[in-house]
């Protein structure tokens, strides 16, 4: 089932066995996460992906070490959130208030958000994140749906850890300061290279003018969604969002602080509500088209 439907290769017999244990091991931890979700009433749905046949340290290598995030620094460029800066932004905000925002809302509908992309064995979340919002912000102020490139970060932002981690906020000085080739020019590989491989002479580099951090709050994060664009976030993970699948996740306070496994850097890119009112938002990851922008 996992070679037809993930088109892997296995290099050998031995790695072919290996791969199949690790399926049947996370095939049970599958089978029980859905049994809790039935039994608890949640609305989620746990199922094989690319990574049922990775064994449980793999999978921690495309995350965020805990302690990556660094603190925040100011710059010029970076901003944070205020009356003062959001009259600023009022040629692209909504006269809608919050009270008045709609149930659902959706920049995948509105064609400025580019399709899931695939990180694979690299801990390289933060630079997919960074990127995508980038995109977003581009297609949103000029129209035009650029699919920009992770890998030229990963070589050439050296502020960061490449697949060993990093932090958005350098990534969007190098971007602030440098500019993204186009993924066509610059495709990824899933490693740090030995050299920096950015075309000098390109003039059709991706800049952003301004990097704006918000309120570390729901309600923040729903006015600038609705009003501005995509937000980037940075979650803790926990061990059962590996084999997530469909519907609304929604880990257990215990797991959030006391299980996390790594950190994780993502995009929401909408919200939506249930016919039972349960609240979620839309978020884009990073681990493949079978990993769709998903409800979370």
């Amino acid at each position: 089932m996992l070679m037809f439907s993930f088109a892997r290769e296995w290099s050998s017999g031995s790695e072919r066995l290996a791969r199949m244990e690790a399926f049947g091991r996370n095939l049970h931890q599958i089978e029980r996460l859905n049994a809790e979700a039935r039994k608890s009433g949640q609305n989620v749905t746990f199922g094989v992906n690319e990574m049922t046949d990775m064994e449980e340290d793999e999978w921690r290598r495309m995350l965020c070490p805990l302690g990556s995030a660094g603190a925040r620094k100011s710059a010029e460029f970076v901003r944070k959130m205020n009356p003062a800066l959001r009259r600023e932004f009022t040629a692209q905000e909504s006269s809608e208030k919050s009270s008045e925002y709609p149930p659902h809302f959706d920049w995948r509908e509105k064609g400025v958000v580019t399709p899931v992309k695939a990180q694979g064995l690299c801990g390289s979340c933060w630079a997919f994140a960074s990127v995508a919002t980038t995109e977003s912000a581009y297609a949103i102020a000029y129209g035009e749906l650029r699919s920009l490139s992770e890998q030229e970060l990963l070589d050439c932002n050296l502020a960061n850890n490449a697949c060993n981690g990093g932090n958005v906020d350098k990534a969007f000085r190098f971007i602030h300061e440098v500019g993204l080739q186009t993924e066509d020019e610059y495709p990824y590989v899933a490693r740090r290279q030995n050299v920096c491989m950015l075309d000098d002479g390109n003039r059709n580099l991706t800049k952003i003018d301004v990097a704006v951090f918000i309120n570390p709050n729901e309600q923040s994060m729903l006015d600038w969604l609705v009003n501005f664009g995509p937000v980037n976030i940075g979650i803790s993970v926990p061990p059962d969002m590996k084999p997530y699948k469909s519907g609304i996740y929604r880990p257990s306070d215990f797991d959030c602080q006391f299980r996390v496994v790594g950190l994780h850097s993502m995009l929401v890119v909408g919200y939506g509500e249930t016919v039972f009112g349960e609240k979620y938002w839309i978020v884009k990851n990073s681990w493949g088209q079978k990993d769709e922008v998903s409800p979370g």
